[in-house]
């Protein structure tokens, strides 16, 4: 019971980092660094601090596992951070966050066309009422449809697709690899695709030792080096390592169950460190979207033959 009870702390733990990220992460925007940026930075000081999981495991690699992992990199790593940051800087994170989280709808309907499973009613009623509580979300802001950033909510939902994406193809990762070695493999590979696209000699390092503050409840203010080594390091790196060991305590029915503490917590330090506030409207359909995407998750893990391998982050 007490290694259950600690594997749900664990679990819940890392996915309140991974919630942490995005408020963080609007600090180092203020800071002057682009979410693109921020997005390289964070797969650049992981991919180092996981490459020495990699390396001692890395003659277990298999040519056939490269286009899994540099697929994985690209969809999952890449273009689902670069999306996400490009949605949080334009729109408030509790709404970004709870479209991204629509990802898992997707993986049902991509297991139900390619692999044949089918959910029961009671999960394809949950998709429908998910999707409703996103468009209460989005539309029933103060200031409505005119309020809206039409980018930001374009970027919500290439997040949700790359966000799905990250959780099939992180099923397809070599299990010849422990859990550690397999992310760092991953970042890795992230590392080398982001170099072309923002070359670690182009970051904006002359930022880091500025200040960028807290625009919420309190005054706050921390350097802009300090939030992208947060982001980075408890944003990927130990929420990664807490809900490994989690898991291994209390399996991944019930860790994809404790990890929908992301999308509850994100939205209550972004309205205490950042003063977002949603209207009850929204707040209701963000709960309605939390809870019906959390029924169908359980109800596909029910069905489930294999457990699934992978911890999806953002």
């Amino acid at each position: 019971m007490a290694s259950r009870r600690s594997g749900y702390l664990l679990v819940c733990g890392g996915s309140a980092l991974f919630a942490s990220t995005g408020v963080v992460s609007a600090v180092a925007f203020e800071g002057g660094v682009a979410p693109i940026e921020l997005a390289a930075l964070r797969s650049y000081i992981a991919a180092l601090i996981l490459l020495p999981f990699l390396l001692l495991v890395a003659r277990r690699i298999r040519r056939a596992d490269l286009l899994p992992i540099v697929l994985f990199a690209l969809i999952g790593i890449v273009l689902a951070q670069g999306f996400y940051y490009g949605a949080i800087s334009r729109m408030d994170i509790a709404v970004a966050l709870v479209i991204v989280y629509t990802g898992p709808l997707l993986v049902a309907g991509y297991q139900r066309a390619f692999h044949a499973e089918r959910l029961p009613l009671i999960g394809y009623l949950a998709m429908v009422l998910a999707v409703t509580g996103v468009a209460i979300a989005v539309l029933g802001g103060s200031g409505g449809l005119a309020a809206i950033s039409l980018l930001g909510v374009g970027f919500a939902l290439l997040t949700a697709v790359c966000f799905a994406g990250q959780a099939i193809l992180g099923a397809r990762q070599p299990l010849t690899l422990p859990p550690l070695a397999r992310t760092g493999a991953g970042m890795a590979a992230a590392a080398v695709i982001w170099i072309p696209l923002v070359p670690i000699w182009a970051l904006p390092l002359d930022v880091f030792g500025d200040t960028a503050a807290f625009t919420g409840r309190f005054d706050l203010e921390i350097p802009v080096g300090a939030a992208v080594l947060y982001v980075a390091v408890f944003g990927s790196v130990v929420p990664y390592l807490l809900l490994i060991m989690g898991l291994a305590r209390i399996g991944p029915g019930a860790g994809s169950m404790a990890g929908m503490t992301e999308p509850v917590v994100a939205p209550l330090l972004a309205w205490f460190a950042l003063g977002q506030v949603l209207t009850p409207l929204q707040a209701l359909g963000v709960a309605l979207t939390i809870a019906c995407v959390a029924i169908v998750e359980r109800q596909r893990y029910r069905l489930r033959r294999v457990p699934e391998s992978y911890v999806a982050e953002l």
